[in-house]
């Protein structure tokens, strides 16, 4: 009844404005459940990857698909990758972290000695120049071992009696620099 009031008052036809209501609401009606329906199927597929991988694996495993996130943890360590990764609460205070750098990958893992190793990767905006500069004068207490400066990318391997950290750098794309940073126990 409606319809035909507002129809009539704008000059429309009453049937014509029925039908393309009708038609707009079996559109919508139809989109919104297969909408709900797509996102349902993804969280159970998620779901069914993780239940896979903790069989396999033996640890948790969460997949955020909407977040862009996985991690897994276990016995041997953990792994978080995409919108979760942060910077595991015991990384070695000895070794800096690039200053404004977003995790992109965290690691932790353990060997059968017990020895800790730690993986990052991590994203800046500045230069691999810059990046490169800041780790020479931020290691104190270690011992440059190895360096090479491959034009777009660099690698240096650092020491202390504590730690082995090797360092890789890469500026491939124009927005922003890659680093690697790898910590391991001795």
């Amino acid at each position: 009844m409606l319809a035909r009031i507002f129809a009539r008052s704008r000059g429309y036809d009453a049937g014509t404005m029925i039908d393309r209501l009708t038609v707009a609401a079996l559109v919508v009606a139809v989109a919104l459940p297969s909408v709900a329906c797509r996102k349902l199927a993804e969280k159970a597929e998620e779901r069914a990857i993780e239940k896979s991988l903790e069989k396999q694996g033996g640890g948790q495993v969460s997949i955020n698909g909407e977040k862009g996130s996985i991690s897994i943890v276990s016995d041997a360590g953990s792994f978080v990758m995409g919108a979760g990764a942060k910077i595991p609460d015991d990384f070695p205070k000895a070794v800096p972290i690039y200053p404004g750098a977003k995790p992109a990958f965290a690691a932790r893992s353990t060997d059968p000695k017990g020895k800790a190793a730690w993986s990052l990767q991590m994203e800046t905006p500045d230069s691999k120049d810059q990046v490169v500069a800041y780790y020479k004068g931020h290691m104190s207490g270690f011992t440059q071992a190895t360096t090479a400066d491959m034009g777009k990318s660099a690698m240096d391997v650092w020491q202390s009696p504590q730690l082995d950290v090797t360092l890789i750098v890469g500026g491939e794309n124009a927005k922003t620099t890659s680093i690697s940073l790898n910590a391991a126990s001795k």
